[in-house]
């Protein structure tokens, strides 16, 4: 919607909104449970390392996807929100293992960590939808609907499915940070695969850019909102025999 400026378009910027009221939730957080000093800094800085890292799968995933498509109408650098979920999050926990844990003889990375971090992805994932929502990118399908708007470029309405997946992201978000801010709620990470995966799933069905088919006619991405939710099945099962195993 907005002029591309290249690398400082509307897009960028609502990423970089993102991830600075990402890194202050994560803030907000850490001085209500005394997280300070050298350790959260080292927190922060690994959130921000996650975030580019993230950026680069992101980039990476859809890459290969792309290469698996003919006549592909994303852009070359065009990125998936579940590739830079699983680089973000997997740099994110090696680096803390390896390094700050190590330096941190209290650090409880599932007190620390685990239970606020679905709040802060979400909340950066949710501005994100508004920088595709601002780019033109990522909307739905055709549609007579009232619900329906005109994007630059189109002769016709659409779902702009960016507003709908940002306005659930935002609800979400605050959820899940009132389960960790003020009760310590420890199946957080549960909740948000369970519901982004089944949110995720079912608006694909009125996605209007090429989902890329793939086996039964869903998408890869409706395909790996499977995978989330039964992760989080068993993340839930094993995660609840582990807290019992453990003191918290």
């Amino acid at each position: 919607m907005f002029p591309n400026l290249w690398i400082f378009d509307s897009y960028t910027l609502l990423i970089f909104i993102g991830v600075i009221c990402c890194l202050l939730i994560y803030y907000i957080f850490a001085l209500k449970n005394n997280i300070k000093g050298k350790y959260l800094y080292d927190i922060l800085i690994n959130a921000t390392l996650s975030v580019i890292v993230g950026f680069v799968f992101a980039v990476l995933f859809q890459s290969i996807f792309d290469a698996f498509k003919e006549n592909s109408e994303n852009p070359p650098f065009a990125m998936t929100f579940y590739g830079g979920l699983i680089g973000g999050v997997l740099f994110f926990v090696l680096f803390y293992k390896f390094y700050i844990q190590k330096k941190n003889e209290n650090a409880n990375f599932v007190k620390d960590i685990l239970i606020i971090a679905p709040a802060c992805i979400t909340t950066a994932h949710a501005f994100g939808r508004i920088g595709c929502f601002l780019a033109g990118c990522c909307h739905g399908i055709e549609t007579d609907s009232v619900l329906g708007m005109k994007f630059p470029g189109l002769e016709y309405n659409v779902y702009p499915t960016q507003l709908y997946e940002a306005i659930f992201l935002f609800i979400l978000s605050g959820i899940l940070f009132v389960l960790a801010y003020k009760f310590q709620y420890f199946y957080t990470f549960t909740i948000y695969l369970a519901s982004y995966g089944i949110f995720r799933f079912l608006i694909e069905f009125i996605r209007g850019d090429d989902r890329g088919a793939f086996l039964f006619s869903l998408s890869p991405a409706q395909w790996i909102s499977i995978i989330a939710i039964i992760i989080s099945i068993l993340y839930f099962v094993l995660f609840k025999r582990y807290l019992k195993n453990k003191s918290i």
